[in-house]
C-alpha cells in the first residue's frame, strides 16, 4: 500500500512539470505574435525616413575640412659664413717656341703653275721644257708695250719650276737686255720675280735689228747645256727692203741649223706691213711654228 502511494506521487509530480512547460511555451508564442503585430502597425503608420528627408540630406553641402594650422617655429640662428680656402693659381704652360717665318713670294709671282710643261703667249700654246721670248723693244713699239708686258708676265707666271726660260729684248741697233745673265734659268719664284722687274723697266727706243737678237737667243743654254725648244719672236716690222728681207730670212735659217736645230719659232706681228707679215709667216712655217697678227 505504501509503495502504491509513492508511485502515484511521482506520476503527479512529473505531470505537473510537463503542464507548466506546455503552458510556458504557449504563452511565449502568443506574446511574440502580438508584439509583431504592434510593430507592423507602427511601421505602417509612420516610416522612419521620408523621401523628402533623404533629398534634404543629399543636398546638404559637404562639411568643409578644418584648416590645418602649421605650428610657428622659432627663427633659426644665423649661420656663420664658411671660409673658402684661398685659390692657388696653377702654373702657366711655357709659351710655344717661335716658328720661323716662311719666305713669302712677292705678290706678282704668286700665281698657279701649270700641271704640265705648257706655255702660252698671245694665244699660241705649246708643251715644252725650254722657252725663250724674243721681243722687239725699238722706238716703233712705243704705245704697244703695255699689252706686250701684260701678256709676257702672264705667260711667265704660269711656268712651273721644271721649265727653263729666258727673255731677250732688242732695241737701238744691236742693244740687248736679257734675263738670267745669258742663260735659260729654271722658272722658280725668284727667277720670275727678277724677270718681271726687268719687263716693267723696259722703255722702247732706237731701231730694229732682229737677226742679232735671234742669234743671241739661240745661243742660250739651260743648266744641262740644252738650247731652247721653242722661241716666241714678236715684232712690229723690220724696216727692210726686199733684198735685205731675203738676207734676214736666210740668216735666221743658218743660225737655227747651227745653234738650235730643233727649235720651233712662233712669230707674232704687231700691225706689220704686208711684206713683213709674209716674212714672219715664212719663218714660222720653216720651223714648224705658227704666225699670228695682232692689230
Amino acid at each position: 500500500m505504501m509503495k502504491k502511494t509513492l508511485h502515484d506521487g511521482n506520476i503527479r509530480y512529473w505531470a505537473l512539470i510537463a503542464s507548466v512547460a506546455v503552458h510556458s511555451a504557449a504563452l511565449a508564442v502568443f506574446t511574440g505574435v502580438k508584439l509583431s503585430g504592434r510593430l507592423s502597425a507602427a511601421s505602417g503608420q509612420r516610416p522612419a525616413f521620408s523621401v523628402q528627408t533623404i533629398e534634404q540630406i543629399v543636398q546638404q553641402p559637404l562639411p568643409r575640412p578644418k584648416p590645418k594650422i602649421e605650428p610657428i617655429l622659432p627663427p633659426a640662428p644665423p649661420q656663420e659664413p664658411v671660409q673658402q680656402p684661398p685659390l692657388v693659381a696653377s702654373p702657366e704652360p711655357p709659351p710655344p717656341a717661335p716658328r720661323q717665318a716662311e719666305p713669302v713670294e712677292p705678290e706678282a709671282v704668286r700665281q698657279p703653275e701649270t700641271a704640265v710643261n705648257e706655255v702660252e703667249f698671245f694665244g699660241q700654246k705649246s708643251v715644252v721644257q725650254r722657252i725663250c721670248y724674243v721681243v722687239d723693244c725699238s722706238g716703233s713699239m712705243y704705245g704697244r708695250m703695255y699689252q706686250v708686258r701684260e701678256q709676257l708676265k702672264e705667260s711667265i707666271l704660269k711656268l712651273n719650276p721644271q721649265q727653263a726660260f729666258g727673255v731677250v729684248f732688242f732695241m737701238d741697233g744691236q742693244k740687248i737686255l736679257a734675263s738670267g745673265n745669258g742663260t735659260l734659268e729654271s722658272a722658280t719664284a725668284r727667277a720670275k720675280s727678277q724677270t718681271i722687274t726687268l719687263i716693267e723697266s723696259i722703255r722702247p727706243a732706237g731701231s730694229t735689228d732682229a737677226a742679232h737678237a735671234i742669234g743671241y737667243a739661240m745661243r742660250l743654254k739651260d743648266p744641262s747645256g740644252d738650247s731652247p725648244e721653242l722661241m716666241y719672236f714678236l715684232t712690229d716690222g723690220f724696216d727692210l727692203d726686199s733684198q735685205r728681207t731675203t738676207q734676214f730670212a736666210e740668216s735666221v735659217r743658218r743660225l737655227r741649223n747651227s745653234l738650235a736645230p730643233g727649235a720651233v719659232v712662233h712669230t707674232i706681228g704687231f700691225g706689220p706691213q704686208p711684206q713683213d707679215s709674209q716674212t714672219l709667216r715664212q719663218l714660222a712655217s720653216d720651223t714648224g711654228g705658227e704666225f699670228i697678227e695682232v692689230n
